[in-house]
């Protein structure tokens, strides 16, 4: 019987301290934040990480095989 290599993850994140901003409500706190990031202006190096936990429940294959 043939043998295969089949990969496997498990999830890690990170969360980021606090981004302040000034807005009207949340929703347009978090809006600003989001257009920041996605305007390039908040970077990944411009916040102060917490320690990095799994993700629950994501042990998983990915589909790739050799």
């Amino acid at each position: 019987m043939p043998k295969f290599s089949v990969s496997v993850e498990k999830k890690e994140y990170c969360t980021g301290r606090w981004v302040t901003v000034s807005a009207k409500d949340a929703n347009e706190a978090v809006e600003k934040v989001k257009g920041r990031i996605d305007r390039g202006k908040l970077q990944t190096t411009d916040i102060a990480w917490g320690d990095p936990e799994y993700e629950d429940c994501s042990f998983a294959t990915t589909g790739d095989v050799e």
